[in-house]
């Protein structure tokens, strides 16, 4: 071989490589030379290849380690994801839908938070290798297996709307997504009991027992979160007071352990305390079977008012030793209501507030004999408190939308502590002395739960819930992420919120990623080495949702998690609350102008990118629009859905690649207004629609094909559109070519939905 021969044929050898590593060709005049058989090279033909071969490999290979840290695709692993899809497929029903396009496998990267995108690279790998949504229990149960058998990483993930990481990936690996399996199964008006799939949410549950005359002992304030996922994270919400959290409610489970055994457990069985609040360490919820209530035939809602929160929290106190039974009992500070009269002002146009701005308690009686009695208590103390009906009503009547307050935004910060009664007062004293040095103007709700005897673990615990009552802290404030600075200390200062909770006796509410930290105010160290160990005999290899809750462990041989060590993360969280005023003033001047309300851009300004870009922010990503969307229903793509398209328009002015699948998605939508009913930021979306979809058009082409094929199946179910949407769909033309779903409007009745 003469040593021009040789040249060739590394020439070709380190193309083939950099085809096979980096999906690149050669330029078309290096390719054209590389296919002769015997060329007689110049000089010039030499210096190129000698080029090639030297000196293109470095830049390909940055290329390649800041597509590794910025976790996308690199031409391998779009390889070794394809191989995997097409390995698990037999393994799973026909119906069963797998997600490989990388966008659609990133939208899965995070939850109701918004994480800073170096922090997020730093610490894991977010995005998915797939995403598995599966259809039957079966499904559920083969993933699992399969995966324990290759040492791969599972996440459950119900409609992503907890906000500490819980479903987020840390090390790629497979999100199994239980939206689709969405079905209530069963109500049984004797037993009062309805069982459900994972994935149901329960505004689904809702309609399906009022039929029967039944309710929900408790709900989460989010109606379109999943069963199991309130079950696996929190279970403290509306009605908690009489009827206690969520858990109690549980009566039976079937769960798929790590290797895929399904297991039934019942209320006696010790063990199925292990699966509420653990945020799926020990198993996935397949099925659950719960305890409902007939629905009561009164509705009084009282609100009281108070001259400061100490007041307030002494009456809750009494209230909790007396003989009174509300349903519900939650309190409100006077930030709280200025923000509900300021949304309450631009949705109406009216001026006269319809809240009064103190703190106050709002109370639910579900019979009028209870509301009478405690209203004659009140009469008859001396200390005379006055209730306001109408404000009372209002705010019972919203209470299914916690988050509308981003839309003052253009963000939505929050935490969420369970803290002892004795101290509430003084560490909300101690939150609104701190916001004040972040110039952050905070709003305190909390929520009193009931928990009955049997839930009372220990000893250690009963002191901790003196009266068996819990108190759920929620504070909330606006923020705007696109300014990194000021939103990087809006995220401290969350962090030392939970600090000053956990330094009062109490804990956080839920864990995820990003309380682990402070995990051991949540449990005892007897629970929490019985949990670790029991982690460790059901899941050795750790592929259930690992590297969170009992300990963080991430990228880069897990240097940058050691700072979330309790061990150097407390130290750092005490040293910047001594130095909250000097950081408070950088978060000051980092920040945002005040806004009191939101001028929504027109879809014609700027060719409707204001539009897009500030509904985006706007989002809250609870994925209300999801379980109403009939396009969703049928296609059960997330891609279709209204908060998904805003990331995707997000993502467009980020410089994401779409792929052609993926930008054609969209389209599949009938304009049919109910993501809008149900936004709680009341999002212009269809107009937003509209002017993403002439953007994806203008850059993909006309998506035609898409459009006919969902056209076909909108006919195939429409029956099922209308008796569950109550939407008539117009009578198609075969012979005409749609290159757009034509607009469905929606009867003046509103329909069934």
């Amino acid at each position: 071989m003469s040593w021009k021969e040789y040249l060739m044929e590394r020439a070709r050898k380190t193309a083939s490589r950099r085809k096979r590593i980096y999906g690149i060709d050669p330029a078309h005049r290096l390719g054209d030379l590389l296919l002769q058989e015997s060329p007689s090279l110049s000089f010039h033909e030499i210096y190129r290849l000698l080029s090639y071969i030297l000196f293109k490999s470095p830049q390909r290979r940055l290329e390649l380690l800041w597509k590794y840290i910025t976790d996308k695709d690199t031409p391998v692993r779009r390889q070794q994801i394809d191989s995997l899809a097409q390995d698990l497929r037999p393994h799973l029903s026909e119906n069963c839908r797998v997600a490989i396009n990388y966008f659609e496998r990133r939208n899965y990267s995070r939850d109701l938070a918004r994480v800073p995108a170096l922090m997020e690279k730093i610490l894991h790998r977010t995005t998915p290798s797939l995403v598995v949504q599966p259809k039957t229990e079966e499904d559920i149960s083969s993933t699992l297996a399969y995966c324990n058998s290759k040492g791969l990483a599972v996440f459950p993930r119900g409609s992503g709307s907890f906000a500490f990481g819980g479903a987020v990936p840390t090390r790629n690996g497979i999100v199994l997504d239980l939206s689709p399996m969405m079905a209530v199964l069963e109500v049984d008006p004797k037993t009062q009991t309805v069982r459900v799939q994972p994935g149901a949410r329960w505004a689904d549950v809702a309609t399906k027992l009022e039929p029967y005359g039944l309710v929900p002992k408790t709900s989460p304030t989010s109606r379109f979160s999943t069963v199991a996922g309130w079950i696996s994270t929190g279970g403290m919400g509306l009605d908690s007071y009489a009827y206690g959290s969520v858990h109690e409610s549980v009566i039976a489970v079937r769960i798929a352990r790590p290797d895929g055994f399904i297991e039934e457990l019942n209320s006696k069985d010790e063990s199925i305390k292990d699966l509420f609040g653990t945020e799926g360490q020990f198993g996935i919820l397949t099925e659950i079977t719960l305890r409902v209530r007939p629905k009561p035939g009164h509705n009084g809602a009282l609100l009281l008012t108070f001259n400061d929160p100490g007041q307030a929290f002494e009456f809750i106190e009494k209230l909790t030793n007396g003989d009174f039974q509300p349903s519900h009992v939650a309190f409100f500070d006077r930030e709280y209501l200025k923000r509900e009269n300021i949304l309450f002002a631009e949705q109406t146009q009216l001026e006269d507030p319809i809240v009064p701005e103190n703190d106050t308690v709002l109370l639910h009686f579900e019979t009028a004999e209870n509301e009478q009695k405690f209203i004659s208590f009140l009469n008859g103390n001396s200390n005379t408190i006055s209730e306001n009906g109408v404000a009372a009503r209002y705010l019972w009547a919203d209470r299914y939308f916690p988050l509308k307050a981003q839309r003052i935004g253009p963000g939505l910060l929050g935490s969420e502590v369970v803290i002892p009664r004795e101290k509430l007062s003084k560490y909300v004293t101690k939150v609104e002395k701190l916001a004040r040095h972040f110039k952050i103007k905070p709003t305190v709700e909390v929520i009193v739960c009931g928990k009955s005897q049997s839930f009372i673990d220990d000893e250690e615990s009963t002191s901790k819930n003196r009266g068996f009552y819990s108190y759920l802290l929620i504070v909330s404030f606006s923020c705007d992420y696109s300014r990194t600075v000021h939103y990087v200390f809006s995220l401290l200062f969350i962090q030392l919120l939970v600090r000053m909770a956990v330094r009062h006796g109490g804990a956080p509410y839920g864990v995820g990623i990003w309380n682990t930290p402070f995990i051991k105010s949540k449990y005892s160290r007897s629970q929490l080495n019985r949990l670790r160990q029991k982690k460790h005999e059901i899941d050795p290899k750790d592929i259930l949702n690992p590297n969170k809750f009992f300990k963080i462990k991430g990228r880069f041989f897990n240097i940058p998690s050691l700072f979330l060590r309790p061990i150097i993360f407390s130290p750092v969280l005490a040293l910047s609350h001594f130095f909250a005023p000097i950081l408070g003033l950088i978060a000051r001047l980092a920040g945002p102008e005040p806004q009191s309300r939101w001028d929504i851009p027109t879809k014609e300004g700027n060719h409707g990118e204001d539009l897009l870009h500030q509904s985006a922010q706007r989002c809250t990503s609870c994925g209300a629009c999801i379980s109403v969307c009939p396009a969703y229903h049928i296609t059960e793509n997330e891609l279709v859905t209204g908060r998904t398209k805003l990331r995707m328009a997000e993502a467009i002015k980020n410089g994401v690649r779409l792929e052609k699948t993926e930008a054609h998605a969209p389209f599949q939508c009938l304009h049919c207004g109910l993501c809008e009913e149900v936004c709680q930021t009341h999002l212009p979306l269809r107009d937003c629609y509209l002017v993403l979809e002439d953007r994806l058009e203008e850059r993909f082409g006309s998506p035609a094909e898409t459009v006919q094929n969902f056209v076909e199946k909108l006919d195939s179910r429409r029956e099922f559109i209308k008796d569950i949407f109550g939407l008539d769909l117009p009578d198609w033309l075969p012979e005409k070519n749609l290159s757009r779903v034509p607009v469905i409007d929606r009867p003046a009745d509103g329909g069934k939905a």
